[in-house]
């Protein structure tokens, strides 16, 4: 995308929102049908997920977007002129994967995507194994614990399976995964709650959704 945000154009957000998948594409790849939840959310980087800014959000922070999606803090200072993002999500029995968070981030270069991602790269292979805590208030020692498992990067795209904990020894797992594409960062998770423990794994489902839009951006230059 060209110029910076204050430059980018309706029709720049246009294109920037077009890449994202359409609920089709989304079932087709999850393998079981998922709804947009509502319109995609385009703008600068302000229309990220902003509520966790530090330690008293998340404990390590600097594992915070290894674990979860398209947060503010971990694009700030990356030089971002856009962003998109879109929910998909359908609830019933049956149902192995309920839902999934799709979105890219525009950069003022290609290589400022390749830097964030190659940043990307750096901070989930250290991270490997490590259990973050998502608090539920700033005063409390308690939260959502999620741990940091599989850390592959294959070429342009960067995937990991992160664990959840149901509360009553069930273990969910969520596949994460980023990828670059000229100057967009593509970051996609897929949520994994079967009830059956042969079918509540991961099978690369976020790293092919990451595929398919890095497609879609390839297609527009």
């Amino acid at each position: 995308m060209p110029g910076t945000a204050q430059r980018q154009t309706v029709s720049d957000r246009a294109a920037i929102a077009a890449v994202l998948p359409t609920a089709e594409e989304v079932s087709d790849t999850v393998g079981n049908p998922l709804d947009t939840t509502g319109p995609p959310l385009v703008g600068s980087i302000d229309v990220l997920p902003n509520g966790i800014r530090d330690a008293a959000g998340a404990s390590p922070l600097d594992c915070l977007g290894a674990v979860t999606p398209l947060m503010r803090v971990v694009y700030e200072g990356g030089g971002v002129t856009g962003a998109a993002w879109r929910d998909y999500a359908r609830l019933g029995a049956g149902q192995t994967v309920s839902s999934a968070e799709a979105g890219v981030v525009a950069f003022g270069s290609d290589g400022e995507a390749s830097r964030m991602f190659n940043r990307f790269v750096t901070a989930w292979r250290s991270c490997a194994g490590t259990t973050v805590t998502l608090f539920v208030s700033p005063s409390s020692t308690a939260g959502l614990e999620l741990t940091l498992t599989d850390v592959r990067a294959e070429g342009q795209v960067l995937s990991a399976t992160v664990l959840s904990d149901g509360g009553d020894g069930t273990v969910f797992p969520t596949e994460h995964a980023v990828g670059v594409a000229a100057d967009f960062i593509v970051d996609v998770d897929v949520a994994i709650t079967d009830p059956d423990p042969e079918r509540r794994v991961a099978v690369g489902r976020a790293a092919d959704l990451v595929r398919l839009i890095q497609g879609k951006i390839a297609a527009t230059r």
